[in-house]
């Protein structure tokens, strides 16, 4: 996968639009394809009004962010065409139903596009699926034969979207026996730390999907993000247990795993030692919030025994430079278990 990757990285830092896209992501395509809609009317509408329904409307626009729509196109004789539009992000239902409500009240049902390089995994109703790689297919079929400018740049953003459908795609988790974070000498070939930075979040959303995909009961699902330039995977469930209410879980960041707490106790919230040192003094207490499962390190690591982000989250951690999918899952399924029993013992 690596030599793949690095061909497609090197296409794409070859690639004009390829630079131009690096601090913009998402909204770079948007305003690019709003542009092409303005540009080329014939080819945009070869390339998008055969997802369209019937309709009318006031006439041939594009709306950008409308309502936080991406993309809404409207012709004069078809019904509007909704795009939502997710590069490196998985496509959400709750958005998608969001968007459905808001244009419920429109003259004409639009058609509604999801433009992005994941699939969704849920059933999508109104919503049709389409991947860069089509787009970029679908953009070429309608290109007029001419070397005009507009012509040679939608030319050469039908390949950024094709190869950057296949470089977003390659962060998936596809086996349970592959590291859990992408491996630096990947990220190489790509000179943006921004990209590299979008790359990691979106490896990081992913790892979050497959444990909500394994523990579908969790409190709260699991989520991926980036903090302090470093992919972070977690999941914290609320829970009344010893008297107390709080937050118990696990954080994955880089080679860390953390066994978390976070106390919403008034009493022991705050930025100063004191508030600090009541808080370690609960976290001593119940040691059980920071039990570490069997299948990781027990050594402790750091030189606090107990670490935080004030004024509520405390942890510890284990080091666990070359954690595996399969090893992460058993460990997020071993605390919520933990969680489970904590909860139902302080039912009885």
């Amino acid at each position: 996968m690596t030599d793949d990757f690095t061909a497609i990285a090197r296409r794409i830092e070859a690639n004009p639009l390829g630079r131009l896209m690096y601090g913009q992501r998402e909204l770079f395509h948007s305003n690019l394809i709003g542009w092409f809609f303005d540009m080329l009317p014939e080819a945009a509408d070869a390339t998008f009004r055969p997802l369209t329904l019937p309709g009318t409307d006031s006439g041939r626009w594009v709306d950008r962010e409308r309502g936080h729509m991406d993309l809404v196109f409207h012709w004069p004789d078809r019904a509007p065409l909704v795009i939502e539009n997710k590069v490196f992000s998985l496509p959400h239902r709750d958005q998608l139903e969001e968007y459905e409500a808001a244009t419920a009240g429109w003259p004409h049902r639009p058609a509604m596009v999801l433009l992005s390089v994941s699939p969704p995994d849920f059933e999508s109703g109104a919503w049709r699926y389409l991947s860069y790689t089509e787009l970029a297919d679908r953009i070429l079929d309608s290109l007029p034969g001419d070397t005009s400018y507009e012509v040679e740049t939608m030319r050469r953003y039908a390949a950024l979207a094709r190869d950057l459908h296949d470089l977003v795609s390659a962060v998936d988790v596809r086996a349970d026996s592959e590291p859990v974070w992408l491996p630096d000498n990947l990220l190489a070939a790509i000179s943006s730390s921004q990209m590299r930075a979008a790359l990691h979040k979106a490896r990081a959303q992913r790892v979050a999907h497959v444990l909500n995909m394994a523990i579908p009961d969790l409190e709260q699902p699991a989520k991926g993000d980036m903090s302090n330039s470093m992919p972070l995977v977690e999941a914290l469930e609320y829970v009344h247990t010893r008297g107390m209410d709080l937050h118990l879980g696990w954080q994955l960041q880089g080679g860390q795993f953390r066994r978390a707490a976070v106390y919403h106790d008034e009493s022991i919230k705050g930025r100063g030692e004191e508030s600090r040192r009541l808080r370690e003094d609960v976290s001593r207490a119940h040691p059980e919030f920071f039990s570490f499962p069997t299948g990781l390190p027990q050594v402790r690591g750091g030189r606090s025994e107990y670490n935080h982000f004030a004024p509520s989250f405390v942890y510890r951690y284990v080091k666990t430079p070359d954690l595996m999918i399969a090893e992460l899952k058993d460990a997020a399924a071993t605390v919520h278990a933990d969680i489970i029993r904590l909860r139902s013992e302080s039912e009885l």
